[in-house]
């Protein structure tokens, strides 16, 4: 597509520009709040369908606008009429949403208006039709009508150009607004292991009356307000059928307000906003705001995009001043995607399938072969990126490719900072972020965790709390060892290990996590086992000691694997539940690691156990 730029001074809009949106557009304005969707609104030259990603959009705009007709969920097709048949406004302005848009179009429809040719169509905030297709089904709906359309236009401040091959076909141009002044932004990006401590310790160094947090989980929205024991001070902003469901999944949770409607007057200290505040949505306050964007990554669908939502969502502040702009993320130790090459590649080989199976569909009279081949279709995996009517969703397909993008940014935080240093306007060399990176690591103990109140749970699920901070233990020992600074309680979790579950501690440290799993199948075995080879009294074994005192002199150095070996090859013949393994041989000799030798770990011999 041809690209024409456009130049904005600060501290204007778009009417300074462009007189009206031109047909056959995308409009790629780059910076939130200069005014487009407004200047469609107010063009008393047409009929104007403007089609917004959420109903706070909508809700917001109407405040402003009088003449505007909101549709969405409870809006009908009467009301709809009531608006057309009106002789004022002359020129009418509908702002909808894509599930609603149908609703108007039949509307318009059944009093014989031909909306192809005598209504504008805008689609706001295009970019969302990408990034949402795969869970809001509907999203897509107006692209089955939008090039039947004369005047057709769609805008956003975070463009992705879409692969549908129509737009140049009907001979789309780019008009690309850059602005003639600095853009850049600071942004803080925190990378931790544990996304409520890191946001936690940044909330102590906020000054602001109001802290704005957006974040795409409501469960864990309400996890974080528990911990931090502000739900006095929080208010929350979600989606209509999200507080429908809050008290009955939450009744633990009291915050201060909950809506689905973005109300300043209930603004708290601490606010927090789901993903349908993410986009288009004014915030019209006018005190200083620190701003929070959290993904915390044990909760996949909340992983956020650098080059997209990180620019809407601090482009929701119209009046305000960001004192501080954070996101802060965890980084998985695994996380699965394909590259684009495999994911082209994925999609050429579901398409040429699927063709084939369309082709036989259509070609066949017998409906029982069409159900057949329905069900063939969908276990191809690629229905989910056509229409009802079995034409290709172009935007299904992109956001297949783009959140598989996302995703690989997170398995490495060198990869994430480099995609957030690299946002730019396009076409240009603007960016606009200046990234500030900490890697902030916590301990992950869960010392609450591991005391059990509840005696109800099995030893089982016991073991495996307690082994998941075992290990939490070893890898901060590692870590302070490779000279990381980690913020944590790790002496009172040791602790607490050693003394009130020193069975399970010693084995751990001693023979491993694999060996104490095949020791304790239930507490019993474990009890058992332990009393066994940890509580009896090696010195007691006379045969045993004696050979081993024959066999091994002090000062002596082995190859770690070579004592154990020994060791267990003498050890057997006097006791058969004595294993291979650095704990039973401590039980009988005294031993010191010394330096490695050809990369093999040493051990030197120091001592041995006294006769009774």
């Amino acid at each position: 597509m041809k690209t024409e730029n456009l130049y904005i001074s600060k501290d204007t809009y778009l009417d300074t520009i462009l007189s009206r949106i031109p047909t056959n557009t995308l409009l790629f304005k780059n910076i939130t709040g200069i005014g487009a969707t407004y200047l469609e609104i107010i063009d008393k030259t047409r009929n104007s369908i403007i089609i917004v990603p959420n109903v706070p959009v909508i809700q917001g705009k109407q405040t402003k606008h009088s003449h505007l007709l909101g549709v969405y969920e409870g809006i009908g097709k009467d009301q709809i009429k009531r608006f057309l048949k009106k002789s004022k406004p002359k020129f009418k302005k509908i702002m909808v949403t894509p599930e609603s848009l149908s609703r108007v179009l039949d509307s318009l429809k059944e009093l014989e208006i031909d909306y192809f040719n005598e209504y504008f169509l805008l689609i706001d905030e295009f970019d969302k039709m990408t990034h949402d297709s795969d869970f809001r089904e509907e999203i897509t709906f107006p692209m089955t009508v939008f090039f039947e359309f004369k005047n057709k236009a769609m805008v956003s401040a975070t463009p992705i150009i879409p692969s549908d091959s129509r737009f140049a076909k009907h001979n789309f141009t780019i008009k690309n607004i850059i602005p003639t002044y600095p853009i850049t932004r600071e942004l803080k990006v925190i990378t931790t292991n544990s996304v409520l401590d890191a946001f936690k310790s940044k909330l102590e160094s906020c000054k602001s009356d109001k802290i704005f947090v957006f974040f795409k989980s409501l469960a864990q929205i309400s996890n974080y307000i528990k911990s931090l024991n502000i739900e006095n001070e929080s208010s929350i902003f979600t989606s209509k059928e999200e507080v429908k469901e809050f008290y009955n999944k939450r009744k633990e949770i009291n915050p201060f307000h909950l809506s689905y409607l973005l109300d300043e007057t209930k603004f708290s200290k601490y606010n927090f906003l789901t993903s349908r505040y993410f986009t288009a949505v004014d915030i019209d306050i006018e005190e200083d705001a620190d701003v929070f964007i959290l993904a915390d990554l044990k909760v996949s669908h909340t992983i956020i995009d650098p080059s997209n939502e990180i620019i809407q969502i601090l482009g929701r502040f119209r009046k305000s001043k960001i004192k501080s702009a954070h996101f802060i993320t965890d980084i998985p130790t695994s996380i699965s995607f394909k590259s684009q090459e495999q994911c082209k590649a994925y999609l050429e080989a579901n398409q040429e399938v699927f063709n084939y199976l369309k082709t036989m569909r259509f070609s066949t009279p017998d409906l029982v072969i069409k159900e057949v081949i329905d069900g063939l279709i969908d276990m191809t995996g690629y229905k989910i990126f056509v229409n009802k009517d079995y034409s290709i969703n172009y935007f299904l397909r992109d956001n297949y490719c783009l959140s598989n993008h996302v995703k690989s940014l997170y398995i490495d935080v060198k990869r994430l900072i480099l995609e957030f240093k690299n946002v730019k306007i396009y076409n240009t060399e603007m960016k606009y972020f200046n990234v500030l990176h900490e890697d902030l690591p916590f301990s992950n103990l869960d010392l609450d965790k591991i005391k059990f109140k509840d005696t109800s749970i099995p030893f089982l699920d016991k073991l495996n709390i307690i082994i998941d901070n075992l290990n939490e233990l070893q890898n901060i020992q590692k870590r302070i060892h490779e000279g990381e600074y980690v913020i944590g309680n790790m002496q009172e979790m040791r602790k607490y290990l050693l003394e009130k579950h020193s069975e399970i501690f010693n084995i751990f440290m001693d023979e491993g996590e694999e060996r104490l799993r095949e020791i304790a199948k239930s507490q019993l075995k474990l009890n058992q086992y332990y009393q066994k080879a940890y509580l009896n009294d090696a010195s007691k074994n006379f045969p045993l000691i004696s050979e081993l005192n024959e066999k091994f002199r002090m000062g002596e150095q082995y190859n770690e694997a070579n004592i154990l070996n020994k060791f267990f090859s003498i050890a057997k013949k006097y006791d058969n539940g004595i294993k291979r393994n650095k704990h039973f041989l401590n039980l009988f000799i005294n031993t010191k690691k010394i330096p490695k030798l050809n990369g093999q770990r040493r051990i030197e011999v120091t001592g041995f156990v006294h006769l009774k």
